[in-house]
């Protein structure tokens, strides 16, 4: 465990809590922050961003400790915690219905197959850049 200091590694539900944590702080700063500057629609640009991110980061995570790390310290407190905290799979959701129920049809396929594609690129993105760093 090179990356932590010291010879005592919290334990893994520790270590997920605290990326969890603090994930979650920044998705409701991001949230915030976008809300304040998109009237009407502040919520799903919200959403969308921190999926996006959330998907490039922990496309970046899962090639930096590879599928047989994902139990890494690390991985744990980085991928499962930091990125399941930051992103919001049920936010997502929530706001789709709210389209559907508002009969807007149009917005709400753009917003969920967009957030699909957009997410799997980002999360490629993210792998594919990882990949070229560790190769160089």
């Amino acid at each position: 465990m090179s990356w932590f200091p010291y010879s005592w590694v919290p334990s893994p539900y520790v270590l997920v809590a605290i990326g969890g944590a603090a994930g979650s702080a920044l998705r409701y700063g991001v949230g915030t922050v976008l809300a304040s500057r998109f009237s009407g629609i502040g919520s799903m640009w919200g959403t969308g961003t921190v999926n996006v991110l959330g998907s490039f980061l922990l496309g970046c995570i899962a090639v930096a400790f590879g599928a047989s790390q994902r139990g890494h310290p690390a991985a744990l407190l980085l991928g499962v915690g930091l990125c399941g905290g930051f992103t919001t799979f049920s936010t997502l959701a929530m706001e789709l219905s709210d389209l559907i129920q508002s009969r807007r049809w149009g917005l709400a396929a753009g917003y969920g197959l967009g957030s699909l594609a957009c997410g799997w690129l980002a999360f490629v993105c993210g792998a594919w850049m990882a990949q070229r760093l560790s190769d160089s």
